[in-house]
């Protein structure tokens, strides 16, 4: 299991680490769960760096902390910033009845 449900209630993202040891993060933005591996398309930084959240201060949009780069959360795409037109990688995420978030292929 990644996270639960629950997990969002105080804030809306939180960075994981998946079974094969690569970081990712998970948001909630209008109630959907999205999740996308740690890593900008722009430098290869993590997203929340220097240590922050992972979405902008309105919470739409996910944001990189290191050149401002905001992202769709639905699909990953970039859309303001140096990477724009590119994609953060997805991460396939499912949640069962009792709210576990876990990856899709488990």
């Amino acid at each position: 299991m990644l996270a639960h449900l629950h997990d969002f209630d105080a804030a809306p993202s939180r960075g994981v680490t998946l079974p094969d040891g690569r970081k990712a993060f998970l948001v909630r933005v209008h109630g959907r769960i999205s999740a996308f591996v740690n890593r900008c398309p722009h430098q290869q930084v993590p997203l929340n760096l220097p240590e922050g959240s992972f979405l902008e201060a309105g919470g739409e949009l996910i944001q990189c902390g290191m050149h401002g780069a905001l992202f769709l959360p639905e699909s990953g795409e970039c859309v303001f910033g140096p990477c724009q037109g590119r994609f953060l990688e997805p991460v396939a995420v499912s949640i069962d009845t009792e709210g576990n978030i876990h990856l899709a292929s488990e």
